[in-house]
């Protein structure tokens, strides 16, 4: 597992879906705009504040959104960097040595923007984390699996089991997802149709642990091994 971790984080909240992502790095939150994954009236934060905002609303982000009218004709275009027709006037002679520090002042100028607008946005929009209690149902069909990823003293416990029923002893309480690994592998030779699986993970959980598990998924889905995976969070991963 790489231990690489990007150094901002924010959460993500889908307000179709009602669903609540946590730690999801600032250019995957951007990819997802651009793919049309997250829309303007979805809600993020800061991960560790309180208050929520409208994704459209920020203007770290507001770039990444596709203009009126306008619709990407792949995905090569949805992800192109944005351009702004913006001439800065140059200069000459000795001048034209120097650094330019206009990138860098729109950059601070666009934090400054979107920092200031955790204590003003706040009094217009305040929005309630939704109750994440019963946010998920599992399917009780024994074809499909289940993977459990709980929080337990600062960390990640995996867990592999069928439907709703409680993991076997061997497949609980897996230390790493090197283990879960190991033990799905063992479990889908014994299976004749691909199965689905689900991912029951606890709502603390950091977004790029989830990930690793689902890139995992998406090779075995690629294979067929799988027919398909989805994530849903809750406070208690366990059924």
């Amino acid at each position: 597992m790489s231990s690489d971790q990007p150094k901002r984080f924010f959460d993500l909240w889908f307000i179709q879906a009602n669903n609540v992502i946590k730690e999801v790095p600032y250019h995957v939150v951007t990819d997802w705009i651009a793919q049309g994954r997250a829309v303007k009236d979805d809600q993020i934060k800061p991960s560790g504040t309180a208050e929520w905002y409208p994704l459209g609303a920020v203007v770290a982000f507001e770039p990444y959104f596709p203009k009126p009218g306008h619709q990407a004709e792949d995905a090569y275009e949805a992800m192109a960097p944005v351009e702004m027709d913006i001439e800065w006037p140059k200069g000459s002679g000795v001048e034209e040595e120097d650094v330019d520090m206009i990138p860098l002042i729109d950059i601070s100028l666009v934090l400054l923007i979107f920092f200031m607008m955790t204590t003003t946005v706040a009094a217009i929009s305040r929005i309630s984390v939704p109750d994440m209690t019963n946010a998920f149902t599992i399917e009780s069909n024994p074809d499909v699996l289940r993977i459990d990823m709980d929080w337990k003293n600062n960390g990640v416990v995996y867990g592999l089991g069928v439907g709703t029923a409680a993991p076997a002893a061997e497949d609980d309480n897996l230390a790493s997802d090197v283990e879960l690994s190991v033990r799905l592998d063992e479990r889908l030779k014994g299976m004749t149709n691909p199965p689905k699986i689900r991912i029951a993970a606890h709502g603390d959980i950091p977004y790029y642990l989830v990930e690793e598990v689902m890139k995992g998924l998406e090779r075995r889905r690629e294979k067929g091994q799988i027919s398909e995976y989805s994530v849903e969070v809750n406070e208690r991963a366990r059924p």
